[in-house]
């Protein structure tokens, strides 16, 4: 099940296994309430379908962000970062719980998930190989 690390304050992370639906608002029926005057009552949903996770912004208006882009909607990747009022979240497609210090540590440094993919990826091959 794809999670959410979000940033609750500057030294402290939350993660939330998404549903198949997950409203992000500031009203109390909120599945994610975050409580800011930035934030609609109703502001984004999250949608886990079978094959993709989407992100709909729900006519907010102070919009929802993904990437630092503004987007009424879009299919979300592994790391792909969200901004929804002054709250910065971290997507990730994987049901892996993080320690406190690990969920911090993908929050504050960016770029940490795709350079660790990057690791574990298998080398190119030579594109002009050389004879000898």
């Amino acid at each position: 099940m794809p999670r959410l690390i979000m940033m609750v304050s500057a030294s402290q992370t939350k993660q939330l296994a998404l549903d198949k639906e997950t409203t992000i608002g500031r009203a109390s029926g909120a599945d994610v309430v975050i409580d800011s005057d930035q934030v609609s009552r109703m502001h984004a949903q999250i949608t886990v379908g079978p094959a993709f996770v989407t992100i709909k912004d729900l006519g907010s208006r102070n919009g929802t962000f993904v990437n630092g882009e503004r987007i009424d909607s879009q299919v979300l990747a592994h790391g792909d970062n969200i901004r929804i009022g002054a709250c910065e979240m971290r997507f990730l497609a994987t049901d892996q719980e993080y320690t406190k210090v690990e969920a911090l540590r993908l929050m504050t440094i960016p770029g940490l998930l795709v350079d660790l993919e990057m690791l574990n990826a298998p080398a190119k091959p030579d594109r002009n190989p050389r004879l000898t």
